[in-house]
């Protein structure tokens, strides 16, 4: 048999182990949520930053929308055009090399000029220009720059007058993704009679529209 004082002991030990064995789990749960609370605090500023970072990006591609959807020109203007080889009867492909200066008014009233440079590609005739695709670079007084690519367009001649029309998009600068149209009026003169000189037409002269709008 087991004295009081075995007993005694016995439940001594007991308790000992009791609160040891209790003592342990708790210091073990008190780091657990410390480490917990750093992570979830480091994720919380992660979120933060890109939070701060997401209106920064919706306002430039809100801007760039704004920019393209409320951007209208209207331009007149003229040109000197180039022919390498000069153009002929014949409708052999021509390299066309313009340069020439804008007045524009926007939708507000407010006007500017702009000298724009255009490289393109015709395969018409001396008698009937016939425009293909082409780039044009306007350079506005402000600094300002638009670049438009301008697809073929029908040409028609009239009372001596060839007409072209050219439909483009802005790909670049300002008004981008805005549609822009041309018409191109090439003045008469020497045409008829220099076709059949052997290097051709090599300068012309032009007056020109151009629309740009959303």
């Amino acid at each position: 048999m087991i004295g009081k004082r075995g007993i005694g002991i016995a439940l001594s030990s007991l308790t000992l182990v009791a609160a040891s064995v209790g003592w342990t789990p708790v210091a073990q749960a008190g780091s657990t949520p410390a480490g917990t609370a750093e992570a979830r605090t480091a994720e919380a500023r992660t979120a933060q930053a890109r939070t701060a970072q997401a209106p920064d990006a919706r306002a430039d591609i809100t801007h760039a929308r704004t920019a393209r959807d409320h951007f209208t020109q209207d331009c007149t203007g003229q040109e000197n055009i180039t022919y390498g080889p000069g153009l002929s009867l014949s409708s052999d492909a021509s390299k066309v090399t313009v340069d020439g200066a804008y007045h524009c008014t926007d939708a507000s009233g407010r006007s500017t000029t702009a000298k724009y440079h255009t490289e393109g590609t015709t395969g018409g005739t001396c008698l009937l220009l016939s425009w293909n695709r082409s780039e044009e670079t306007l350079h506005y007084a402000d600094g300002g720059t638009s670049v438009i690519a301008y697809h073929s367009g029908p040409s028609l001649r009239v009372l001596g007058l060839n007409t072209a029309r050219l439909t483009g998009v802005v790909v670049a600068g300002r008004g981008k993704g805005s549609v822009a149209e041309k018409t191109i009026q090439t003045v008469p003169g020497s045409l008829p009679t220099d076709c059949v000189l052997a290097d051709g037409i090599r300068h012309t002269t032009a007056f020109t529209h151009l629309s740009i709008h959303p």
